[in-house]
């Protein structure tokens, strides 16, 4: 919804309501919490906006302000940056991940509209041609600028400070014209007519030997690798849930090693028990993996030391949880050739990234210690749990030298 207030549009709907929530469970003090609160409240479910909305979030982001609490205050700047236009929808979203779906939707659509558009231009070129035989390069320029200049109008206006609300389908199209005209790199076409991207030096190798079975091993690795990289950029966004996390995690049971065999369909394995990555060993013994946040704190000081953090506590009690209804329901469980007597698991935590505070070394160092404590439950961080799958993909790597 979009009302007016005076000449400029104000913009509230699920977006900034969504945003505002995430700025509100992410407050450090009450006092910024209340404040968001009130804008919540104002909104309603009726998603009212207008002058008022726009004081509240300002009165917001002078208590973040004064709270010393920055990260709030540039959340709630982009929250009024968005309602009056400045902030584009899919940039929102993007930025905070605020909904659980694939991120930067847009990609796609850019390619084929970049496929499109190199046909639709060679036939326009042709065209104009044909009509004027006698111009040059400079008429063909200025030809194709006369026809984009509706478009480039609107991203010209948007650097220059003059903002509108649109519609989201026009919000797509203004983000496409800007991303061609101010983001976009164009790589030289080589012999073959084809992008001179060049192959990575396995692949050359890989092919080099040309044997299937190198080759499916290959392409199991290539895949596996644009696998990890994806999980690494969901991991290290400040602002992914949970349940991101664990869909860019599910079915790539291969990062926990390779005693696993695979991921368990069943999740539900028993009455008020859902587990966010059962995997099973060849035994048919489960391993269970629970994911938390990773922009979250693992570590804090204790006088001369270090110690994990309440929600490391949480966690581990969580898992505790979990392993205990899974023993006392070994036998119902069982008949899904699933055995849960011996079952171990792993809570994935934090990373050194959001914890500038601490060295990776000491974080690592802190649950190392933590771990020798605990039987049946390990904690790790996500990057330990990457760089090990890393480490395991180089070892893996068909085109690296056969040293038997």
């Amino acid at each position: 919804m979009t009302v007016l207030a005076g000449r400029k549009k104000i913009r509230s709907d699920y977006t900034l309501t969504s945003l505002l929530r995430l700025v509100h469970s992410l407050a450090e003090s009450e006092q910024i919490k209340s404040a968001v609160q009130d804008i919540l409240d104002h909104i309603g479910h009726s998603y009212r906006g207008g002058k008022t909305m726009l004081d509240l979030v300002r009165f917001a982001i002078r208590q973040a302000d004064t709270g010393n609490d920055p990260e709030s205050s540039a959340r709630l700047d982009d929250a009024l940056g968005y309602a009056t236009g400045r902030i584009l929808n899919s940039e929102l979203v993007d930025k905070y991940q605020l909904f659980d779906r694939m991120p930067n939707r847009n990609s796609g659509m850019f390619e084929q509209v970049m496929s499109a558009a190199h046909l639709a231009i060679s036939s326009i070129f042709e065209e104009f041609l044909q009509q004027h035989p006698e111009a040059g390069v400079a008429e063909a320029r200025d030809y194709f600028r006369r026809l984009a200049k509706a478009s480039v109008q609107v991203v010209e206006d948007r650097e220059a400070g003059i903002y509108r609300i649109h519609r989201f389908a026009e919000e797509d199209g203004i983000w496409l014209t800007e991303t061609l005209l101010r983001r976009s790199t164009y790589e030289p076409l080589a012999a073959s007519g084809r992008p001179a991207m060049g192959m990575p030096p396995e692949s050359q190798a890989i092919l080099a030997r040309a044997d299937a079975e190198s080759i499916l091993a290959g392409m199991q690795l290539c895949l596996r690798r644009r696998k990890l990289a994806e999980i690494r950029r969901v991991v290290e966004h400040p602002y992914s849930s949970e349940s991101q996390i664990q869909k860019a995690l599910t079915g790539a049971w291969w990062l926990f090693g390779g005693e696993y065999v695979g991921q368990s369909l069943r999740r539900r394995l028993t009455r008020g028990l859902e587990l966010d990555l059962p995997l099973l060993r060849p035994d048919g013994v489960l391993y269970v993996v629970e994911l938390k946040r990773a922009a979250v704190k693992v570590i804090e000081r204790h006088r001369t030391s270090t110690i994990p953090t309440e929600e490391v506590h949480k966690g581990v009690a969580q898992v505790q949880n979990y392993l205990k209804l899974l023993d006392e329901n070994r036998d119902t469980i069982l008949s899904h050739d699933i055995d849960t007597r011996r079952a171990t698991a792993v809570l994935i935590i934090g990373h050194p990234a959001f914890q500038d505070k601490f060295s990776e070394i000491q974080i690592n160092e802190t649950l190392r210690v933590y771990n020798s404590h605990l039987s049946r439950i390990e904690v790790i961080t996500y990057k330990q749990l990457l760089d090990a799958a890393e480490r395991a993909l180089d070892l893996t790597d068909p085109s690296a030298p056969d040293l038997a």
